[in-house]
């Protein structure tokens, strides 16, 4: 059983590797503009991108993970853009969050 003293542990290692390559993003969640959050954005899995076609239009996109503190705000079809302009929309929140808030997103162009 994990003790508080532990999931303290695992918060500050999870915040360490998020800081390896932290970025801000600003999260629009319908009408609302939130406040700026630090995360770490890494791509998920082995797998490319996709190409989808869908009413006479054509997209890339690639799954990634949005990792954050604990106090991390966000929801499903939040819509940020990161440093590079690239517009993610997040499709689910994992449900554990008592270490790290992880949200799984796409990377849409």
């Amino acid at each position: 059983m994990l003790t508080d003293g532990d999931r303290a542990q695992m918060r500050a290692d999870l915040l360490k590797v998020r800081a390896d390559r932290e970025e801000s993003i600003v999260i629009r969640r319908g009408t609302q503009t939130l406040a700026a959050q630090l995360v770490r954005v890494a791509r998920m899995g082995q797998g490319s991108a996709q190409r989808r076609d869908s009413a006479g239009a054509e997209q890339a996109v690639q799954r990634v993970i949005v990792a954050g503190g604990v106090d991390l705000n966000i929801q499903p079809q939040d819509r940020f853009n990161d440093g590079n302009g690239t517009l993610f929309e997040v499709v689910m929140v994992r449900p554990n969050r008592s270490a790290v808030v992880v949200a799984e997103a796409e990377a849409i162009q």
